[in-house]
């Protein structure tokens, strides 16, 4: 174990991986998690989660290649030691294999140790701990690790660390193991995280808003900010990962943190149902603009350690997608400038990242003449590396206009980059010819109208890639550039259908007819750019992709609300003044075992009439039962908006059914009803209504008196 003294009693091999337990025959001791055998079954047979589509939250959880990318791009060095504690079945263990000396893995059930090691098994630096990982821990006294990865130290301490404050004992005894200069990770929900106010359930206790309540393992920031003090640590650096910690995306920091618009994947709640009581996306556009994003992120990942001279501030992930365009973007800081690199996620990948080098010359030399520069980028090592360039984009030039309602000057800004696209790329268009490439990528479309496309395109030519700069309009991004020819003005409508695509109020202004761009383009192009999301794809089922077959329901606030009024009925008393909205009630109708409705309605004083509304849709009402009483009991006459169908009851095609009682004798004091409610979908309603009319027409055929007169002709001419 590379100089680490380790006493096991018993050892395991799979291919280079020791497995060492503290204590034989350990792994009878524990009960298995149930998901624990299928796990292993789908590692033996090299289960791909990027093409295989079990549709299971577990199988999710322990092999989605998204796991890593909440630790993956920590920047541990060549020849530095790992201390993964509590590494499960090795979610985040393959992101540090790639690049440290050593990892040493701590869990505590064998079975999964024993998953991790046939994950891992040609890996030579890996060696993995079975047993108590405290225990464990305390063997390795006087080791002392570069990093320490405890990602859920904080919600299983109490488990095994009695007395007060657990939490702080267990990062106490973890900074005793870590090198002066080293580095602890820990990682807990927030459980102030937005997802819980919209309505996802806790995770951990299964239940809704239970971390708000206090219960739950979860911590606020300032929770977690008062264990590290406590610990002795106040050299915590917070960053953010987003949707969550399951399946991020992205990783925030508070030296870079999200802007509007950024935050629009937020249903990543494979475990479970949730609620959906507003969006999300809006309501974090309101807490950065407040600058409140850090209290509400649905979880922390905290670094404890020296602040690095370079160090990342903002991680985006691209790696759902085919493996040769798996790449990882960073913004890095340094103490007087920051830079963006892009580094391949596969090894695949590495030809597209080089490739940017190539299309930087490329893109300068189309834009020169029209005074748009391509940002330079350096090639260092597996990275692209570009200027961190400092400006204003036309995307954000836009929305400035929009947030204004200056419509005309959007519109203006809208042709100005039509006249500079077509500037840019017209010189190096010839006629538009379809090329296998083309066909590959795109499909194979039928154009009604000839086109005119450089033979190499950016593609990705959209608002948020140029930026205005003191030093004039750079293209900031140009990964997605490729050698074949497309039309000119697929560019320009990608480029317009991206940013409308999350702004409706601007769709009423027909902003792709302005520029040019038929009803028929539209559609065209749309196939176009599926077929181009395939490709880039290349077979992968996206994690979003996997939410509705994955996850429970999502249950959102008017699918609540309408359930909710489903046992309730609207009751109105009019004692003079009219039926009044602000003076209604809501009467609880819980149907009995047969369906049927019980209504006892106490009468105020002076009563006129009372109106029932049963639903509040579509729906068949049966009334059985309506008795006024005064000292014996009465039926009282009615009216109501539907429609008779005799002993089947009112049919309502309206979304406001009312039956209304209006023959109150002076002084009833109560109102007794029994009916029945049978709420139907419009269309059902509307077609047995227009049933009912067509029978009651022929009704009214058969009775007339020339249909009479008919049927007597025609028994004459029979004799």
């Amino acid at each position: 174990m590379g100089g680490i003294e380790f006493a096991a009693e018993e050892i395991e091999k799979y291919g280079s991986v020791e497995v060492r337990m503290d204590g034989k025959g350990l792994d009878r001791l524990e009960t298995p998690a149930p998901e624990d055998e299928r796990i292993r079954e789908l590692v033996e047979r090299g289960y791909d989660c990027r093409r295989e589509t079990e549709s299971s939250w577990e199988v999710l959880y322990h092999l989605s290649h998204l796991r890593s990318n909440l630790t993956e791009w920590l920047p541990v060095k060549s020849g530095e030691r790992v201390l993964e504690f509590g590494a499960d079945t090795g979610q985040l263990t393959g992101g540090f294999l790639k690049s440290a000396g050593q990892v040493v893995c701590l869990e505590e059930r064998i079975s999964r140790c024993r998953i991790l090691a046939k994950r891992y098994a040609q890996a030579e630096n890996l060696v993995v701990l079975g047993g108590n990982p405290w225990k464990n821990l305390e063997k390795l006294s006087g080791t002392l690790f570069d990093w320490i990865i405890a990602p859920g130290v904080l919600a299983e301490a109490g488990r095994y660390l009695p007395g007060e404050r657990p939490q702080v004992q267990a990062v106490r005894r973890l900074l005793e193991h870590l090198k002066p200069d080293g580095h602890l990770v820990v990682v807990s929900d927030n459980r102030f995280g937005l997802k819980y106010w919209a309505g996802a359930m806790e995770p951990h206790t299964g239940k809704y808003f239970d971390g708000l309540e206090g219960n739950g393992p979860a911590f606020s920031k300032k929770e977690l900010e008062r264990i590290f003090r406590e610990s002795g640590r106040e050299d915590v650096a917070f960053y953010y990962p987003y949707p969550e910690r399951w399946f991020p995306s992205a990783v925030y920091s508070d030296e870079w943190l999200p802007r509007a618009g950024e935050l629009n994947q937020n249903l990543r709640n494979f475990e479970g149902e949730r609620l959906l009581l507003f969006d999300e996306e809006k309501v974090y556009d309101r807490l950065i603009a407040e600058g409140r994003f850090a209290e509400f992120a649905n979880s922390f990942l905290c670094i404890v350690g020296p602040k690095a001279e370079e160090r990342t501030v903002y991680v985006k992930y691209s790696n759902d997608r085919a493996e040769r365009f798996m790449i990882r973007t960073e913004i890095v800081k340094k103490a007087d400038k920051a830079e963006v690199r892009k580094l391949p996620v596969s090894a695949e990948a590495a030809p597209h990242v080089r490739d940017m080098k190539r299309w930087e010359a490329v893109l300068d030399g189309y834009g020169r003449k029209c005074a748009v520069r391509a940002n330079r980028c350096e090639l260092r090592g597996d990275a692209a590396c570009f200027e961190f360039l400092q400006g204003r984009t036309l995307e954000e030039r836009l929305d400035e206009l929009r947030a204004r309602g200056d419509y005309a000057g959007l519109t203006s800004e809208l042709e100005r980059f039509r006249r500079l696209l077509a500037g840019i790329v017209e010189p190096e268009a010839e006629p538009f010819e379809k090329s296998e490439t083309f066909v590959e990528m795109f499909g194979n479309p039928s154009f009604a109208k000839a086109y005119r496309g450089a033979r190499i395109n950016n593609l990705d030519w959209i608002f948020g890639n140029l930026m205005e700069t003191g030093e004039g309009l750079w293209i900031i991004d140009y990964e997605w550039t490729f050698p074949v020819q497309v039309p000119l003005e697929y560019l320009l409508w990608r480029a317009l259908s991206l940013y409308l695509h999350s702004r409706e109020d601007l769709r009423h202004l027909g902003l792709m007819s302005q520029m040019g761009i038929t009803p028929e383009e539209e559609y065209q192009f749309e196939q176009m750019e599926h077929q181009f999301q395939l490709w880039l794809l290349g077979g992968t089922v996206p994690i979003g992709a996997r939410y509705p077959q994955t996850a429970g329901r999502t249950i959102t606030l008017p699918e609540m609300l309408a359930a909710a009024g489903k046992n309730r009925m609207q009751v109105y008393m009019d004692t003079g003044g009219g039926f009044l909205e602000a003076e209604s009630q809501w009467v609880t109708t819980e149907p009995d075992k047969r369906g049927v409705i019980h209504l006892d309605l106490p009468l105020p004083p002076g009563i006129r009439a009372v109106r029932l509304d049963p639903a509040e849709t579509a729906c068949l009402v049966k009334v059985r039962r309506l008795l006024g009483e005064l000292g014996g009991t009465y039926e009282p006459a009615y009216v109501h908006n539907g429609r008779e169908l005799e002993a089947e009851g009112i049919l309502y095609t309206t979304a406001d059914p009312q039956i209304t009682v209006c023959e109150l004798v002076p002084g009833t004091q109560r109102l007794y009803a029994e009916l029945t409610v049978q709420e139907l979908y419009p269309d059902t309603a509307y077609a047995c209504m227009n049933l009912l009319n067509r029978v009651r027409a022929a009704e009214r055929i058969y009775g007339s008196r020339p249909f009479r007169l008919l049927k007597k002709l025609k028994k004459i001419f029979k004799k």
